[in-house]
């Protein structure tokens, strides 16, 4: 059977066969009895290979083969080597004697050149991951001072468990150990977003694990990182240094950059989990706690800070007791809840559906919450109303929260009228505008369609003359909420508004008022305008109303069914039928716009005829005339009509004919060839699209093909031509027809024919000559054969120039790139590397266009295609700029080298920088320099390249909007390592910020709670006083506005003592 088969038991059969060492018919009897899984020793043997799972003593031409590959990698590539084999990987000690007891290499096979043996089953090199740091930690951090502490009191006590996990039999142990031990590993390879690390993801070697490590925290003794990566590596128990470093990363706020992992499901899966750990280490015992808090150290106030948020977010009673007892305010934002931002605790409970809910609300107002504290925007009260929680409401007004006007606007959400009374009764008044987002409470009703809340606000004295904001046709306008009512399309709503509403007609002076009439006839609502005009609101002011009058917006909004009744109930009430005749040309008319739809109303028609509209009038938008518009829907019942009445004037700006009759009427009454003198070839080109061959034959009989006929281009921009037409149709008999009669193989038409008949494609290459890059894209994008490409190569053709196959942008789905200039940015994203090649040889290509093909390679992450580029000289400063959709930073511009740094594309950044100026910046949001896109990947290797090897400057300034420095970047990333590495070189520790959304390097540490990194930007003199106010008053209002409060604590700690300082000089 096939291998997937295996795939949904991998993990089960991996820790059976290679953590606990069973063998193989151990795991076929297992596999089979727990989940079914029969099949063969064959069977098993091919899948394990194919995974890797290899075990047992290591063969002789297997260490001969490491040995011989690893001498050679560092002498012709010089290279380091890690090997792995079934996944784990092989100590380099024991590889060292092994390599010297089992296996020897030749001077002649260690410095050949020929190819290596092949790779035996289920081995793996790679080369280690470096971060080419030695650092020393100067001056006190929080961290260090925090583990010494934690350390001393260990070896006073008796020592607690290493692990709460099970403990059975010793290969059990080590199954669990290696488990734990690879899932932080996996967890620290997402915190720092390396994305060319040489080997699988599945794989976590020491190398890359300790130059995390390296990155992210300090060292207490020299080799600290070095050593824990070897044992995570491993199946070594380290519990108690697991422990320290999951503390060390909640304790900074760091977490996994990777937005796959923010779900719901594995926020509550990584509480967990760091709750089970937090009491292996003794954060559930209040003495434990209190101890540590005792020290008045910002780690454990930190740390402390972060399991009271875990534990209400599970609902932990019996942990948020405990930490309530040692929290010292709880009415600052704490925790962090998309998309709500971050909140209070009382916030966050009261919008948490639990069962124990209740219980922990009262719980935090007995030690002090503040029930009507607001945090950042609502007040507890709007989440539990929002939640629909009555037992939170109920609670919360017990208590004496206040109902604000938002409380009140989203109360009109709630199904139990009994509860919205109860809140209704408590508020101070219902006429009072919540904050921005929420409009009044009886305009909130009003949209839900709640006729009860209505009725219960409106006797409350809720105010029917409100302004109400809505969007109307592209454009904000306002409304009343008479007219909001009409909206909602609910007569019950309408009448219950109308019953209470005595100014019908409000005189808005200087706004853009859009009135009820107006929103009703958008919706196509018949009963709701009849009650509106029935009540008195001004026909004549709505018809004046938008950019349509009434009977216009009818016609276009309406459906079929209600088209007739609502035309007859505004002409009845005097709607106006037709604009007042001037000089200047209107777009359209309710006429017009009748006749051009699908399926035209001859009832609505003579309606709008016998109110007098008139069928003569020329304007802006097609069809420009009222004969014209029946002409193209080809109806010759509204044609016959219109000329009954007096209708004369057709025009000649068509589009199309609807069928041959009436070409054959407009023959007959002398105006077709008037018509296709201005509009033929368009027209003729409507009937070959639709494939209504009689009626071209009978367009093409009179003359409607001659292109030089078409004087009104700009009415017509994206038009086809006849050819372009019959060809899409793969009509190749009028194709041969419209050849032989003149017509001109264009670019656009071979562009047609690439992925039509091979025959029409052939006939229309060997008519043209010159440059035809939109057939060569077309051939490009749809990933036609390379024969293809030699197919048009050997007519002459020249691929050079601009490709029209897009009318404003390229749209990737997940961005937009501009448009190609060339056919060679088509190939790198669409083609193949085979193409692309072909392209390069086909023609001479100028330096800024194989330049822009690099750029958008390179931001492509296709490497093997950049390397092509790059041997035909392009321009390396070409700049790309991407478009990202709404919410997303909008836009970035790329130069190769910056797009190569951001994607790690180490081998090719090396070449561009030894090229192009490694400084440079460019104009723009959010650009960044090699070195600042660097820093912000944590790549140390490319660090080291930009700084040590093409002198990078550390200091380079940030972007005007959304920039920042190396050090800037480093420290809002958390990074401390990096940051202590460029503080050593002198990066400037108060660089200004981004004039427009920046931080400066203490703000970004402060916003993001890096306590560590904060404490070492103060040690290395972070301004705070003086000049640096500004920057410290900012970096406190960040801390606490992101919940990190211990962050703040320690801003204000520090200030006061160097205010003390001076204070004593």
């Amino acid at each position: 059977m096939a291998g997937s088969d295996f795939e949904p038991f991998k993990l089960e059969i991996e820790r059976l066969y290679i953590h606990e060492n069973k063998t193989l018919p151990h795991v076929m009897d297992y596999m089979a009895s727990k989940y079914s899984l029969i099949k063969s020793p064959g069977q098993y043997n091919r899948q394990l290979k194919k995974w890797g799972f290899v075990k047992g003593r290591i063969t002789a031409d297997e260490w001969n083969w490491m040995a011989n590959k690893q001498n050679k990698r560092k002498s012709n590539d010089k290279k380091e080597s890690e090997f792995y084999v079934g996944g784990n990987q092989v100590r380099v000690p024991k590889l060292k004697k092994a390599k010297y007891r089992d296996a020897y290499v030749s001077s002649i096979a260690r410095y050949s050149t020929a190819p290596s043996p092949k790779t035996p089953e289920g081995f793996f090199v790679c080369t280690p991951t470096s971060p080419g740091m030695d650092l020393t930690w100067n001056g006190p951090l929080p961290w260090l001072r925090f583990i010494s502490f934690v350390r001393l009191k260990e070896s006073r006590e008796s020592p607690s468990p290493s692990s709460s996990l099970p403990i059975g039999s010793p290969h059990r142990s080590d199954t669990l150990t290696r488990i734990v031990n690879h899932e932080l590993m996996s967890r620290l390879s997402t915190i720092i977003p390396w994305s060319k690390l040489g080997h699988p993801m599945d794989i976590h070697s020491s190398s890359q694990t300790s130059a995390a490590l390296s990155i992210l925290m300090p060292e207490e003794f020299r080799g600290q990182h070095n050593a824990l990566a070897t044992d995570l590596n491993g199946a070594t128990n380290k519990g108690r240094e697991r422990r320290a470093l999951e503390l060390f990363l909640l304790s900074n706020n760091i977490a996994s950059q990777d937005p796959h992992k923010a779900t719901k499901d594995n926020m509550r899966s990584d509480d967990e989990r760091m709750m089970q750990m937090l009491g292996d280490y003794g954060w559930k015992d209040l003495a434990h706690v209190q101890t540590l808090l005792s020290t008045s150290e910002p780690t454990a106030e930190a740390i402390a800070e972060k399991v009271f948020a875990i534990s209400l977010r599970l609902q932990h009673v019996d942990a948020v007791k405990m930490m309530l007892e040692v929290h010292r305010d709880l009415n600052t934002p704490l925790i962090e809840s998309a998309p709500h931002g971050v909140l209070t605790p009382l916030q966050f409970t009261t919008k948490s559906h639990h069962e124990r809910s209740e219980e922990l609300v009262n719980l935090l107002i007995s030690y002090g919450a503040d029930v009507n504290h607001a945090g950042t925007e609502y007040p507890p009260l709007f989440y539990a109303i929002r939640k629909r929680d009555n037992r939170i409401i109920r609670a919360l007004m017990l208590h004496g929260a206040i109902v604000t006007p938002s409380c009140l606007s989203i109360a009109t959400h709630l199904q139990d009228i009994e509860v919205f009374a109860e809140i209704v009764n408590s508020s101070p008044s219902v006429n009072v505008n919540a904050i921005t987002g929420w409009q009044s409470a009886l305009a909130e009703a009003v949209k839900r369609r709640n006729v009860p809340i209505i009725e219960i606000l409106i006797a409350k004295g809720a105010n029917m003359d409100n302004m109400v904001s809505i969007n109307f046709d592209g454009d904000i306008a306002t409304t009343t909420i008479l007219g909001l009512g009409a909206m909602s399309q609910s007569m019950d709503v309408v009448r219950t508004l109308l019953r209470a509403c005595y100014d019908i007609n409000p005189n808005f002076v200087r706004m853009p008022y859009i009135s009820p009439i107006v929103i009703a006839v958008r919706e196509g609502s018949v009963e709701i305008t009849q009650a509106l005009l029935q009540a008195g609101v001004d026909i004549k002011l709505a018809d004046k109303q938008g950019k349509m009058t009434l009977l216009e917006r009818a016609a276009k909004d309406c459906s079929t069914a209600s088209l007739v009744p609502l035309c007859k109930v505004l002409i009845a009430y005097g709607a106006q039928v037709d604009r007042p005749l001037s000089a200047q040309k209107y777009e359209t008319s309710a006429l017009l716009i009748v006749l051009a739809r699908k399926s035209a109303s001859p009832e609505v028609v003579q309606l709008l005829i016998n109110a007098g509209a008139r069928v003569n009038d020329e304007y802006t938008k097609p069809p420009y005339t009222a004969l014209g518009a029946a002409v193209e829907q080809g109806n010759e019942v509204m044609i016959n009509r219109l000329f009954a009445t007096g209708a004369t004037f057709v025009g000649t700006k068509l589009e199309a004919i609807g069928r041959l009759r009436t070409a054959i009427y407009l023959q007959e009454n002398g105006v077709l060839e008037g018509i296709l003198r201005v509009s033929g070839p368009g027209i003729l080109a409507a009937a070959l699209l639709a494939k209504t061959t009689d009626l071209a034959q009978y367009l093409l009989e009179h003359n409607a093909d001659h292109e030089e006929r078409i004087e009104n281009k700009a009415y017509f921009p994206y038009q086809q031509t006849p050819l372009e037409a019959a060809t899409q149709a793969q009509d190749f008999t009028f194709v041969k027809r419209l050849l032989e009669r003149g017509a001109r193989v264009t670019d656009s038409v071979l562009g047609d024919a690439i992925s039509k008949d091979p025959v029409i494609l052939k006939y229309l290459l060997a008519r043209f000559r010159g440059s035809a890059p939109t057939a060569v894209g077309a051939a490009v994008s749809c990933r036609a054969s390379l024969q293809l490409l030699q197919l048009l190569q050997g007519t002459g053709l020249d691929p050079t120039g601009v490709p029209n196959l897009f009318q404003e942008y390229w749209d990737l789905d997940n961005f937009k790139l501009p448009l190609p200039e060339s056919v060679l940015e088509i190939a790198v994203v669409l083609g193949t590397r085979e193409t692309l090649q072909f392209l390069l040889q086909w023609a001479p290509w100028s330096p800024r266009l194989t330049g822009r093909a690099l750029t958008i390679a390179i931001f492509l992450d296709l490497a093997d295609l950049a390397e092509d580029i790059l041997s035909f000289h392009p321009d390396l400063t070409q700049e790309i700029t991407i478009k990202y959709p709404e919410g997303e930073g909008e836009r970035q511009t790329y130069r190769p080298l910056e797009a190569a740094v951001n994607n790690q594309m180490i081998p090719v950044a090396r070449e561009l920088m030894k090229k192009v100026d490694v400084n440079y910046l460019g104009r723009g949001a959010r650009r960044r320099t090699a070195l600042q896109y660097a820093v912000e990947k944590g790549n140390m290797e490319l660090i080291n390249l930009l700084i040590s090897t093409h002198k990078a400057r550390i200091d380079g300034p940030p972007a005007t909007d959304g920039g920042a420095t190396a050090l800037q970047i480093a420290c809002l990333k958390g990074y401390i390592g990096i940051t202590r590495r460029l503080l050593d070189l002198g990066a400037d520790i108060n660089e200004a910020p981004a004039k427009f959304n920046g931080r400066t390097a203490l703000q970004g540490a402060a916003e993001h709670g890096r306590i560590d990194t904060l404490q070492m930007l103060l040690n290395e003199g972070a301004l705070i006083v003086g000049e640096g106010e500004p920057q410290y008053r900012r970096a406190v209002e960040l801390a606490e506005r992101n919940g990190h409060q211990a962050a703040a604590r320690l801003l204000r700690s520090w200030r006061d003592s160097v205010c003390l300082s001076s204070s004593t000089i």
